[in-house]
């Protein structure tokens, strides 16, 4: 197919916290693409159809077939993520494991009564009970003693959590 190319495609960059960026373009003869690239150098390619918000396509290339695939396609225009500013950002924030006892004030609580994010800037990742994991739980998640919480944020945030779970803090 002979074409004329027309001027150089417009591309718009959003970050996806906890998944990596994005990239959209609009294509030619209509629709998009969108790419979203993870710190771990995966790519996912969505074709969008024009006027469609459920792609017709999608496509998960690993990181060293990303690679080919720009080396077929031509020189890269999107830099990979910077691993260094990564890791420095992630450097400033704890994971923690905390166990629930019968005796915290958390047990017999939800998520949403428990107010750990308002009070403290943590938040609860996951609960891990009985051997198994409750990832992003809802805020209707009732606690139970045994349980072990997940959280993440500052050095301080993790603290101040830590002590409210235990029945240190207010």
């Amino acid at each position: 197919m002979n074409r004329t190319p027309s001027a150089t495609p417009q591309v718009k960059e959003s970050t996806l916290p906890g998944v990596g960026k994005k990239y959209v373009m609009s294509l030619e003869e209509g629709g998009h693409v969108a790419v979203i690239v993870k710190p771990d150098g995966e790519r996912q390619l969505y074709h969008f159809l024009q006027d469609q918000d459920r792609p017709r396509d999608v496509l998960t290339l690993a990181g060293t077939e990303a690679q080919q695939v720009a080396q077929l396609l031509g020189p890269t225009l999107v830099a990979p993520p910077d691993h260094e500013d990564l890791q420095i950002a992630l450097g400033q924030l704890d994971l923690e494991w905390i166990e629930l006892d019968a005796d915290s004030p958390m047990t017999g609580m939800t998520l949403l009564e428990s107010d750990l994010r308002k009070r403290t800037g943590a938040s609860v990742i996951a609960v891990l009970r009985a051997g198994e994991a409750i990832p992003n739980p809802p805020v209707e998640q009732r606690f139970e003693a045994g349980d072990t919480l997940v959280i993440i944020g500052t050095p301080a945030q993790c603290d101040a959590a830590r002590a409210r779970i235990e029945g240190d803090g207010a």
